[in-house]
């Protein structure tokens, strides 16, 4: 039970869990719905091939991102809030370690055979920019929701939604799938300027505050960020190169269908990422009040993901023939069939969730790889003659899988939570 001299403190950990997850996925709810408003302008401005090519090469670049990452972001939504006066430093390592990470690995992409057919020739140089910008672009929803400016995150990623939208009209009409690929890039290096700058700021006025708690040392910096970057790597992967080999196996066209069906995926997976990430920026620094986090983050989810799924299954036709009437005749049975695995995937989430918030790096990591394994040998079995309905069908076997194989343990905390 429960005694009334915790429990206000208990509430307000809940409170400020949920307003922080509500705010974060807020933001990736933003970008996805302008990411999917962008895809149907396109869809309307270029034949599906071209808009196939320019998947692939936001695909890559957003892989390279993922990549890049390190799970630095997680560490500082750990290690920042109590930073004080050597949040500065902080930032400013997490933000030069995940630029060089991307330089690096763009330049390692753009030589390899699959990066020379999605950025050939001189988009190379833009790909590199494309994947570092994307890479802070990134970091600074996780710098920001730690220096406490966690409604800043949907601010910016809403600004860079609507620029995106419109300015893609008149450089795709010009410059075709250039002018796609340019829609993306322009925005974000703006927009990553600006944040960088507030950035700064925020860390600066935090110079004369003391250190409320002690910065880890380089092996518990490794310990955690290791496994659980091996965990990002899985869920960047499960983003990026799905797509990637949709499109190879069935041609730009077709790839361009799936592509659109996954972008809601993504979407909806970063939404629940957003909870997740609130529950370890509260559920880390406050012990005592992790059960209590994770049964209302719980409770939320199941209730936002399980209405959104009915009601994607109900106009999965209306709203890909947004697209035009190929992507609705050929994705309809792909994105209901994912559907379905964005409810297993929400089990997932949450067992990830509670293993990160008790520094479990290790525990959350084989979960996500061992999803992310099962991901890509489903979409790469033969399916038959079930076209694209074969990868999502092997993407949903494969969150189910997974969902059954952890449930019995989050149950069993979510009972704990009950007592």
């Amino acid at each position: 039970m429960t005694s009334s001299a915790t429990a206000p403190a208990a509430s307000g950990g809940v409170r400020r869990a949920l307003g922080a997850g509500t705010a974060l996925s807020l933001s990736a709810m933003i970008t996805g719905v302008a990411g999917l408003v962008c895809w149907v302008v396109a869809a309307g401005t270029l034949p599906p091939d071209a808009v196939g090519r320019a998947a692939s090469f936001v695909s890559g670049f957003v892989l390279i991102a993922g990549i890049a990452q390190l799970n630095v972001g997680l560490g500082l939504l750990r290690w920042l809030p109590g930073a004080g006066g050597r949040s500065g430093a902080l930032v400013g390592r997490g933000y030069l370690v995940v630029a060089a990470t991307a330089v690096a690995g763009g330049i390692v992409f753009v030589l390899l055979p699959v990066g020379r057919q999605a950025a050939p020739g001189p988009l190379a140089a833009l790909f590199v920019l494309a994947s570092v910008c994307w890479a802070l672009f990134q970091l600074q929803d996780y710098v920001l929701a730690a220096l406490g400016k966690v409604w800043w995150v949907p601010l910016f990623n809403g600004t860079f939604g609507l620029a995106r939208i419109a300015v893609l009209p008149v450089l795709g009409a010009t410059l075709g799938s250039l002018g796609v690929l340019t829609s993306w890039v322009a925005p974000t290096v703006v927009c990553t300027a600006v944040a960088s700058v507030l950035v700064v700021l925020q860390a600066r006025r935090k110079r004369a505050e003391p250190a409320l708690v002690e910065l880890p040392s380089g092996r518990a910096v490794v310990s955690f960020l290791g496994p659980t970057y091996l965990a990002t790597i899985g869920t960047t992967v499960l983003y990026n190169v799905v797509p990637l080999i949709v499109t190879d196996r069935f041609g730009p066209a077709s790839g361009a269908v799936f592509f659109v069906v996954w972008n809601g995926l993504t979407a909806t997976d970063y939404a629940l990422n957003g909870f997740v990430n609130s529950m370890v920026l509260r559920g880390s620094g406050e012990p005592a009040e992790r059960p209590a986090i994770l049964r209302a983050v719980g409770k939320r989810l199941s209730l936002l993901v399980g209405a959104g799924a009915v009601v994607g299954l109900v106009l999965a036709p209306v709203l890909l023939s947004l697209f035009g009437h190929a992507y609705a005749e050929e994705g309809t049975a792909a994105l209901r069939i994912v559907l379905v695995g964005v409810v297993a995937r929400t089990v997932v989430a949450l067992s990830v969730a509670a293993r990160l918030m008790d520094g479990n790096g290790l525990g959350a990591a084989r979960i996500q790889l061992s999803g992310t394994v099962l991901v890509v040998i489903g979409v790469l079995l033969p399916t038959g003659g079930l076209g694209l309905g074969g990868p999502a069908l092997g993407f949903t076997l494969a969150q189910s899988l997974v969902a059954v194989t952890v449930l019995p343990g989050l149950i069993r905390r979510m009972r704990e939570v009950a007592r």
